[in-house]
């Protein structure tokens, strides 16, 4: 079968953390009950990038975007948690709580 069957996409396709943001973002917007075009207007992001992110088709966004969606969720919905912002940032490879610094002895 050819790798665009099914619905499957190559990985390269995917990006480093293949399809977590899109799980993510899709779970987040549905339990917060915000629709695409709201985040769109909050953020000023074009509702089809929204889309995009959302189906998978397009996959890790800058931490400047995540955070957009995090505060136009956090707006929109005020049962959105700060563990709901880390899950997104979790899935593209980055966190919200800073690094411990290394001590050197």
């Amino acid at each position: 079968m050819p790798d665009g069957a099914r619905g499957c996409r190559p990985a390269a396709s995917r990006g480093l953390f293949g399809d977590d943001f899109s799980r993510a973002f899709a779970d987040v917007l549905h339990r917060a009950g915000v629709s695409r075009y709201q985040i769109s207007q909050y953020t000023g992001l074009d509702q089809g990038y929204l889309s995009r992110l959302q189906n998978g088709d397009k996959s890790n966004p800058s931490p400047e975007t995540v955070m957009k969606l995090c505060l136009a969720l956090a707006h929109y919905c005020p049962a959105f948690s700060l563990s709901d912002a880390e899950r997104l940032f979790g899935s593209v490879g980055r966190s919200l709580t800073p690094r411990r610094s290394r001590r050197y002895s």
